[in-house]
């Protein structure tokens, strides 16, 4: 049987307005029981980006060289491109009223705001000595203010210990009980940093934070602070989507540089998954710990991270 070209067109024709008049039809919800709304609601907030900071350890050198501090906002907003910092008190200098207030002040006159204060006072929380516990608690406490009057939202915490896996928990578990009602009546979290041995650990941080059961302490993520041991590292990939639904932000720390812009041993493409598989979408701070001009190494982290969901 033939069909002549002008039937053949005429049938197209019909065809065509069939499929455009089914496609005119009233849209139906999707199958998940969302309604078109929530689920573009929902798609939008999966797509939206984690903003980007800096670690103030990224620049010891420079500080150590004469940056000033209260010259540090801007540096950040000017020279670094983002508006987020976490602070470090070793280089922080005097934290008296004043200088917290002109600190804040030029923090106001850049546009840039507080992630975390860390206290750098050392191991003490999870250590064996209940008495050292409660000390590691009470040098913590006049960092709560200055983080408030920073507009920070937590504090870091350091829980390196000694003793084997259970003893070290139990030890941190007591440090933890210890400071957090102090933290809960300052409005701040204790924000736990992988800082090396079982820190680091993230089956021990995951059990940790299991048992605590607290909104008051959460986790800092890092890409490249796993080490464990001298001859363990616990796998990043594993350790990150372990604790990732514990994280308050996450700490893209990076040393050295393939000749691709990618880091040394750090699978930041996996790493990204995890980070983003479960919906957080918090600060990425980063921080630069290698040899060399410190700015140009952020700026390698940062234009590694742009790559991805994450913006200034």
């Amino acid at each position: 049987m033939t069909i002549s070209r002008r039937a053949f067109l005429a049938a197209l024709s019909v065809g065509a307005v069939a499929t455009c008049a089914a496609g005119m039809q009233e849209p139906r919800p999707p199958a998940t029981g969302e309604t078109h709304e929530e689920l573009g609601a929902r798609k939008q907030a999966s797509a939206a980006p984690n903003p980007l900071g800096v670690s103030q350890q990224s620049f010891q050198r420079k500080f150590g060289e004469g940056l000033k501090v209260a010259d540090f906002p801007k540096f950040v907003k000017t020279q670094v491109g983002v508006s987020l910092i976490s602070w470090s008190a070793p280089l922080m200098g005097d934290t008296g009223a004043q200088s917290i207030a002109a600190l804040r002040a030029a923090m106001d006159d850049a546009g840039v705001r507080s992630v975390l204060v860390d206290p750098g006072f050392g191991p003490g929380l999870a250590s064996a000595d209940g008495v050292a516990r409660a000390s590691a608690v009470e040098r913590l406490k006049p960092w709560l203010g200055v983080t408030r009057r920073l507009s920070g939202t937590g504090v870091s915490l350091d829980l390196r210990g000694d003793g084997d896996m259970e003893a070290q928990r139990a030890n941190a578990l007591e440090g933890l009980k210890l400071a957090r009602p102090v933290l809960k009546a300052s409005g701040l979290q204790g924000v736990v940093k992988c800082l090396g041995g079982f820190s680091s650990h993230g089956q021990f941080l995951a059990s940790l934070m299991q048992s605590l059961n607290d909104p008051a302490i959460r986790l800092e993520p890092t890409f490249d602070s796993w080490r464990v041991s001298a001859t363990e590292e616990y796998h990043r990939v594993r350790g990150t989507e372990l604790l990732m639904p514990l994280a308050a932000c996450v700490l893209a720390d990076c040393a050295e540089f393939k000749p691709d812009g990618e880091p040394v041993n750090v699978p930041t493409r996996y790493l990204v998954q995890r980070i983003r598989a479960g919906g957080f979408r918090g600060p990425v701070m980063m921080q630069f710990k290698g040899a060399g001009d410190e700015l140009e190494g952020t700026l390698k982290i940062k234009k590694l991270l742009m790559r991805y969901p994450f913006r200034p």
